[in-house]
């Protein structure tokens, strides 16, 4: 396969991966804290105050689905690119740090949840790209 398809091939399945991944987790948060059967979505009202009223815990859960979430999509498109390892974890990181500054400026949360997840994501995004190169060196 012609580096360059691979290297698109890579991102694709990254991002795909890394999207499904926080969808599960969060999943998982939401059966952990269900989200009351009244909440209408269509009011962003009643949206804004049920997220100031979350817990730590489901706010934790949100952000473990972002980081660990682009952490694997970065690691699986690091790991099909045979030439951009790093490059190909960084636009997965990329596109995933703009799907987490747009949910932060959708739904504003508490200000050190915005700190972390638009610190962690591209951390995890690097740390996906070096274990790979690290990998690859060895």
């Amino acid at each position: 396969m012609h580096p360059v398809a691979r290297n698109i091939l890579a991102v694709v399945a990254g991002a795909v991966a890394a999207s499904a991944l926080v969808a599960l987790i969060e999943a998982v948060g939401h059966t952990v804290y269900p989200v009351p059967g009244g909440l209408d979505f269509s009011k962003p009202e009643q949206i804004l105050a049920y997220v100031q009223g979350l817990p730590v815990g489901a706010l934790i859960f949100v952000l473990a689905g972002w980081v660990i979430g682009t952490f694997g999509g970065a690691l699986l498109a690091a790991w099909i690119s045979k030439t951009s390892p790093m490059l190909c974890a960084g636009i997965v990181g990329g596109l995933m740090l703009a799907a987490t500054i747009a949910n932060l400026l959708m739904i504003p949360p508490p200000a050190w949840f915005a700190i972390v997840g638009v610190a962690g994501v591209p951390l995890a995004a690097w740390a996906a790209g070096k274990l790979r190169q690290r990998k690859a060196a060895l």
